[in-house]
């Protein structure tokens, strides 16, 4: 505890010396009462002192303004650096997953790319001072945009995606989570640090021990990963269409000539959230937006990461005064 006028102390001085004088002019008047008048000392005299002395004293100590100080714990969102994997291989032009009917179409087919895309902007809407970066991934990956907080300028690069010439063959989690771990290294300051993954799941280049190893990583690093998964887990074909993106001109076939077929395969999704403390969503959920971003929020919350601690002043100036109120009514 300060006190921040300290100097009103000083009045104590005059206060005791005034006290000792009051006790001293309260006894010759009672001796006087009992010699002269034979009187009893009058009940009370001596309290009223006592109490009016505690209100000069509360008063004093009240204009000195004394101030405690406590610590309280403040969780702060700016503090959380999130990092946004979209997958854009060519399994997320299949057309199997449809747009809500109360949120408007990001392009002109209802792909899975396409709601990846839309997912991100509602995501962007519920950010309140995160960091985001964004990266993609296919059979390789890179970064589309390093973190930073210029929403808008994530939303022009998402909203502005061609998604015929960014799909790409082949899809690698992993290379694509080595990306977003390589850009969550780089930060400069201490932070919450959080991977989010949207895609469909598909990966036949990678083993379960790459996996293994990519958690060994984020758990060492302590971070989380968040995936989405996107599409139908009844395979479907991938469609061939015009650039204008009106007409279906034929499906994508492999090598030997067969129709490619795709479906959503959660478990290496579901592998990476449950290792990696995280949780995984189907894009199906209603406002799937705003419960990632509240359970990202929660769980950072729950084990005191982005937690700073600020000291506030709190004034006993009020309270003293209150009391001596009290003191001097005491007094009548």
């Amino acid at each position: 505890m300060i006190c921040r006028h300290p100097y009103w102390f000083l009045g104590f001085l005059p206060l005791f010396l005034y006290f000792i004088l009051a006790l001293r002019h309260q006894s010759r008047l009672e001796r006087l009462r009992r010699t002269i008048f034979f009187a009893p000392p009058r009940a009370g005299e001596r309290r009223r002192i006592l109490l009016f002395i505690l209100t000069l004293a509360l008063l004093l100590t009240a204009l000195a303004e004394p101030v405690v100080y406590r610590r309280r714990a403040v969780f702060k969102r700016s503090g959380i650096d999130l990092t946004i994997g979209i997958d854009i291989s060519k399994s997320m032009l299949a057309e199997d997953s449809a747009f809500p009917p109360s949120e408007p179409a990001t392009g002109n087919r209802a792909s899975r790319l396409n709601r990846a895309r839309l997912l991100v902007l509602n995501l962007l809407d519920k950010l309140d001072g995160e960091r985001i970066g964004i990266f993609v991934y296919a059979g390789s990956s890179y970064e589309l945009v390093p973190p930073t907080t210029d929403y808008g300028y994530c939303r022009y690069l998402i909203e502005n995606l061609d998604e015929l010439a960014l799909s790409a063959p082949g899809s690698r989690i992993a290379a694509g989570l080595e990306t977003g771990i390589e850009m969550l290294n780089r930060k400069t300051e201490d932070s919450s640090e959080v991977i989010l993954l949207i895609g469909d799941g598909e990966d036949a280049a990678d083993t379960p021990d790459a996996f293994k190893i990519i958690i060994a990583k984020i758990r060492a690093a302590d971070r989380r990963i968040y995936c989405v998964g996107i599409g139908r887990r009844t395979p479907g074909l991938i469609p061939i269409r015009t650039p204008d993106g009106r007409e279906i001109i034929g499906y994508y076939k492999n090598e030997k000539g067969d129709f490619i077929t795709t479906a959503l395969e959660p478990e290496r999704f579901k592998q990476l959230a449950a290792g990696s403390r995280g949780r995984y969503w189907t894009l199906e959920q209603e406002r799937l937006a705003s419960a990632i971003v509240k359970q990202i929020v929660l769980d950072l919350h729950n084990s005191g990461r982005s937690t700073t601690y600020e000291i506030l002043p709190l004034s006993l100036s009020s309270w003293l005064l209150a009391l001596a109120v009290v003191t001097f009514l005491l007094t009548l």
